[in-house]
């Protein structure tokens, strides 16, 4: 978070760090690694921040003349590369994510940095998730943005399957279908998208994107975060496309505004699409995370745990709807387990009432993940994420059965878990056999850390390996299970 005399302004903002935990023999080790990003490099280079990043500007780059700072204005590959916020797997290779186009190949044995690919060259997006979904056969699907046209697009791309080599065909990139954004001058900045079977589900959320300030911000010194505005006017629109043709379904499904940088899972029934998030009332998280609000925090942590609560939500989407429900007042949701409500408009527009799968009030829900391999995409029953109490912003982990509602917590006073990651045992017939994984920092000690395995069904803790290092572990986003070879 310091280079030289600089320091980061938000928790995005970071240099990059790799984490490994290798468990071989009864035995567990730990390393890590600073991804050797252009960005990195530029930086330790200079010993300045010379690349910006989500909140914090950049100083200009002693490195470069006049005339190659002005030029950096325009040119896309000067954004960051600092892929700091999710680690994904390609086939049989691992590649770092962050929300610009640049994605790095990593060595999952050494953590070495050793290939940048820049998926903007293969089709046509300037940002893209971190969030990719993908199919059992290697084919991997991302959601970006295209910012050339006279109206931006929202465009879903494709990756096909992987060559027997175990390498992802990026130059055999497609792009399936392409939603125009609702306004021309701000679209919606989105984190993740949903999958199911036969479906793709994107919102297009009020939290949306000034690109007439951030085409100016190299000159007034903006940030990407201070180009976002929360527009509460706008509802959230939810598109759906067929995945089969790349078809925008004709029905407008809206709600009320929230959001969201995290889906959980998606699945269809009886004609019905149903999508879970991790929502938020509005944007505010976002100024939350800044490293100066939650130095505030640290003070005052009941107030500041009220500036970050999120609730896990249920929205289901009708894709069949009878001429005989188009009364305002009838919820044409014919699923009878649902409580959640849609509505025909009487401008034809669906408006979307969700239900709670976690209750507002003390309990922060994030970082959600599922029994991927198995049940993305498909009717499910759990999710593990991270909880926070909001008197004191102790954070826990949670496994939630989105089927009854109950929920089942792992705490331990003083410690800061990271993202729940669900391993399936071998064999495993039960969607919750397996184990999770979380590494625990300690709030008193920062050069502690503890890899943490708790029994997935039970949620009680089967073991746990310490360590105590020469230099902090720091927190982290998202990680993955990357069997050895």
């Amino acid at each position: 978070m310091e280079i030289g005399p600089d320091k980061f302004n938000h928790i995005f903002d970071g240099m990059a760090l790799l984490h490994r935990y290798h468990i071989s023999n009864g035995e567990v080790t730990y390393q890590n690694k600073f991804l050797r990003s252009q960005t990195y490099n530029r930086n330790m280079n200079a010993n300045r921040i010379v690349v910006s990043e989500f909140g914090t500007k950049a100083h200009p780059d002693p490195c470069k003349t006049l005339l190659q700072r002005l030029m950096s204005m325009f040119v896309l590959d000067d954004f960051t590369d600092n892929d700091l916020v999710n680690v994904v797997p390609y086939g049989d290779e691992i590649y770092a994510h962050t929300e610009t186009p640049f994605i790095h190949r990593i060595d999952p044995n050494t953590l070495e940095t050793l290939d940048r690919v820049n998926i903007g060259q293969q089709v046509a997006v300037n940002t893209a998730t971190a969030h990719p979904h993908f199919e059992h056969d290697g084919t991997v699907y991302n959601l970006g943005s295209s910012l050339a046209s006279s109206r931006p697009l929202y465009n879903i791309i494709k990756f096909p399957s992987t060559t027997k080599s175990g390498k992802l065909k990026f130059d055999e990139g497609t792009v399936i279908c392409s939603i125009p954004a609702l306004s021309k001058r701000n679209p919606s900045y989105f984190h993740s998208f949903a999958m199911t079977e036969n479906y793709f589900v994107f919102v297009e959320q009020p939290l949306t994107i000034n690109l007439m300030k951030f085409g100016f911000s190299s000159f007034t010194g903006s940030t990407f975060m201070d180009c976002m505005n929360w527009t509460s006017n706008y509802q959230n629109r939810f598109h759906v496309i067929k995945r089969s043709t790349g078809e925008v379904f004709p029905t407008v499904y809206v709600a009320e505004p929230f959001f969201t940088f995290h889906h959980i899972n998606a699945y269809e029934e009886n004609e019905h699409i149903i999508v879970d998030a991790c929502c938020y009332q509005d944007a505010s998280v976002i100024k939350a995370l800044l490293v100066v609000e939650m130095e505030k925090g640290e003070k005052d942590r009941k107030s500041y745990g009220e500036k970050i609560l999120s609730q896990a939500r249920r929205y289901v989407i009708p894709l069949k709807i009878s001429n005989d429900e188009q009364n305002p007042k009838t919820n044409i949701i014919q699923l009878e387990s649902s409580q959640a409500e849609a509505n025909v408009q009487d401008n034809g527009d669906v408006f979307l009432k969700y239900e709670e799968l976690t209750e507002e009030g003390p309990l922060l829900c994030e970082l959600p993940r599922i029994n991927y391999d198995e049940f993305n995409g498909k009717k499910y029953k759990y999710f593990y994420a991270l909880g926070k109490l909001s008197e004191n912003l102790q954070t826990y982990l949670i496994k939630v059965n989105v089927q009854n509602r109950t929920k089942t917590i792992w705490l331990e006073e003083k410690t800061i878990p990271s993202e729940p990651v669900f391993v399936g045992r071998p064999g495993a017939t039960e969607e919750d056999d397996g184990v999770i994984l979380s590494a625990v920092l300690s709030e008193d000690n920062q050069n502690k850390v503890f890899l943490l395995v708790l029994d997935a069904n039970t949620f009680q803790e089967l073991g746990r390996a310490e360590f105590l290092l020469d230099s902090a572990v720091t927190g982290d986003f998202h990680g993955i299970f990357w069997p050895a070879t």
